[in-house]
C-alpha cells in the first residue's frame, strides 16, 4: 500500500514524473519541498546544505533553483562520494565532508544502515519504535566544523538559503553559526515532536531558538510519519528573517 500511495502521488504531483525520469538521484519529498519554497517567493542566490546525505535536496535544488550557487556538506566520506556523482561537476567541486556543529575539531559520528538515519547522536526511543531497520552498523571519528568558521568570512551572494537536516544536532548547528545567520535570509530545518535522538530539542524549543537568531516560522513543507503508527514524528519548516 505504502508503495501504491507513494506512486499515485508521484503521479499527481506536476513535473515530479520527468524530474524521476531525468535526475541522477530523485526524492519526492525534496522535490515537493523545493517546489513549495519556490511558491512561497524563496529565491536564493546561495544555498548551503548541511546534511546532504546522497542530494535529494542538493539534486532538487539544483534543479529546480539552477541560478543558486548550492554548498552540498555531508559528514560521512562514503555519503559524500555518492553525493558527488548525483551533483553536476561544478557543484560536486563544492561538497564539503565534515560534521557540522556548534565547535570545530572532530566527533564521534554513528553510521545507520540507513544512510538517512546516521548522525552523531544516539537513536532515540521513538525512532527506534517507528523504524526498526534502522540500526547503527559502526561509529567512526569524523572532523567537525562550524558555519561561523566555513562561510561567516566567505562572502557568499545573498539572498543565502540554509537547509539543516542533521538527525537531532540541529540546534548545535545553529549555535556554531551566530555570525553566519547575519547572512541568512531563510532557513529549512528538520524538527521533531518524537523522541528521534537523545538530546535532541523538539519543535517547540526549535522555535524559540530561532526568534532568539531573528527568524519567524512560515510554514510546514512536508511532515515524516511512523512507518508503525502513521504518527506524525517530523516536520521540515521554513524560517525567514524578521
Amino acid at each position: 500500500m505504502p508503495g501504491l500511495m507513494r506512486a499515485i502521488e508521484l503521479l499527481a504531483t506536476p513535473g515530479a514524473l520527468p524530474a524521476l525520469l531525468r535526475w541522477k538521484k530523485f526524492s519526492l519529498a525534496s522535490y515537493c519541498i523545493v517546489q513549495r519554497l519556490k511558491e512561497a517567493g524563496v529565491a536564493p542566490a546561495s544555498i548551503v546544505d548541511v546534511g546532504a546525505n546522497v542530494g535529494q535536496f542538493a539534486v532538487a535544488a539544483t534543479n529546480l533553483m539552477p541560478h543558486a550557487t548550492l554548498h552540498a556538506i555531508e559528514p560521512d566520506p562514503a555519503t559524500a562520494s555518492t553525493l558527488r556523482a548525483n551533483l553536476p561537476p561544478e557543484v560536486a567541486a563544492r561538497v564539503i565532508v565534515s560534521a557540522i556543529g556548534e565547535r570545530e575539531g572532530s566527533v564521534e559520528f554513528q553510521v545507520n544502515r540507513d544512510s538517512q538515519v546516521s548522525s552523531v547522536l544516539p537513536l532515540g526511543e521513538d525512532r527506534k519504535a517507528s523504524f526498526p531497520g534502522s540500526t547503527v552498523q559502526r561509529t567512526m571519528k569524523v572532523p567537525m566544523a562550524t558555519l561561523d568558521g566555513l562561510f561567516a568570512a566567505a562572502g557568499l551572494a545573498s539572498p543565502i538559503l540554509l537547509k539543516i537536516d542533521v538527525q537531532g544536532y540541529e540546534d548545535r548547528v545553529v549555535a556554531g553559526a551566530v555570525g553566519f545567520l547575519q547572512q541568512v535570509k531563510w532557513v529549512v530545518i528538520e524538527t521533531a515532536f518524537a523522541r528521534l535522538y537523545e538530546g535532541e530539542r523538539d519543535f517547540a524549543s526549535m522555535l524559540d531558538l530561532m526568534r532568539e537568531h531573528g527568524f519567524r516560522f512560515v510554514k510546514p513543507l512536508n511532515f515524516h510519519t511512523s512507518d508503525v503508527t502513521g504518527a506524525i514524528i517530523e516536520m521540515d519548516a521554513l524560517f525567514e528573517r524578521v
